[in-house]
């Protein structure tokens, strides 16, 4: 019998269920006042709601027949995201209202929102392993990409692209796709928004000034730990690509004495603008689609998004020996 944490730290254990047309939530649990097990969709309409008492009572949804996809799941103060299917799921043991963390409660037939669940990534930051396309569902997979964050157009496509088109009735589906078309403006071969901003000595630059050339766009700002530690590795291999790359810093300081003494620390040896409007102010930084720095974006000559998101160094590099067919990495 395998345990796994579920409702914060409540145990589960999972037991198989046998499949049915229709979804059906019963159980019986133990709580030392009344408690409300209730069941929503993810946009909050309610399904099904059931007043347990203290002490011990049963109770049933269904069978109704859903859409598989996310549901918020209540059972008294704990709210979890659900993956649900037209099966039967129990929900026995025991509730504390006082203290969540101290239940004990079984489920079954969570089969398939277990499966899910061990494809988030442990980090933020990090992707969906590549397995889980082929390995899940695409009601399974709509669900996960709700519960991930799909924050840029190209990850979001790969969930649709994954999906058949009958799994895109969901509710998380419907979510992905409005997520994909909103982000399809900050997608890769798309015209770079275009700037005006002033240089060390006032001189406005724009980036169709660069046409004609590949460009490196790195947004820093001097209080970005991050964003000066990568900048340092960018200076080991700029000048391998002199020739035919123009690299160029784009401060987000508001402070303008921040960003002189920045400079003068950094001495940073490509060009270098300022965008005074600031970090999260910025109409540019909106342009271009991104909510934390370091952030480049590579240009090709045609004044085309190349790669974007980039983050590190090595990024980097391995995005300009693909526009300049350097075959060193």
């Amino acid at each position: 019998m395998k345990k796994i944490i579920f409702f914060i730290s409540l145990l589960l254990q999972v037991y198989t269920s046998m499949a049915s047309e229709q979804m059906l939530i019963k159980g019986n649990i133990k709580s030392l006042s009344k408690i409300t097990v209730s069941l929503k969709n993810l946009e909050g309409k309610l399904m099904a709601e059931a007043l347990v008492q203290k002490q011990s009572e049963s109770f049933v949804f269904g069978p109704i027949s859903i859409v598989p996809d996310l549901y918020m799941l209540t059972i008294g103060k704990t709210t979890q995201k659900v993956f649900l299917t037209n099966t039967t799921v129990t929900i026995n043991g025991y509730y504390d209202d006082a203290d969540p963390q101290n239940s004990n409660l079984e489920f079954t037939g969570l089969e398939q929102h277990l499966e899910l669940m061990t494809y988030i990534p442990k980090r933020i930051k990090d992707q969906v392993s590549p397995e889980a396309f082929s390995r899940l569902n695409g009601q399974q997979l709509s669900a996960l990409s709700y519960l991930v964050k799909v924050d840029n157009y190209d990850y979001s496509k790969t969930f649709v692209e994954k999906i058949p088109v009958a799994d895109l009735k969901s509710i998380s589906a419907q979510h992905l796709l409005k997520k994909a078309d909103s982000l399809k403006q900050f997608s890769t071969g798309i015209n770079a928004p275009d700037f005006s901003l002033p240089d060390e000595k006032g001189k406005l630059v724009s980036l169709a000034d660069f046409k004609g050339r590949i460009v490196v766009l790195d947004f820093w700002a001097s209080w970005c730990g991050p964003c000066r530690r990568e900048m340092e590795v960018f200076k080991t291999f700029y000048k391998n690509y002199e020739d035919k790359v123009q690299f160029i810093s784009i401060s987000l300081d508001e402070d303008p004495s921040k960003y002189k003494t920045a400079l003068q620390e950094m001495n940073i040896p490509w060009l270098k603008l300022w965008d005074k409007s600031g970090f999260g102010k910025s109409a540019l930084q909106a342009s271009y689609g991104f909510k934390a720095i370091p952030f480049c974006v590579v240009v090709d000559p045609e004044g085309k998004v190349f790669k974007r998101n980039i983050i590190n160094g090595v990024e980097l590099q391995k995005a300009l020996n693909a526009i300049t067919k350097n075959k060193e990495i």
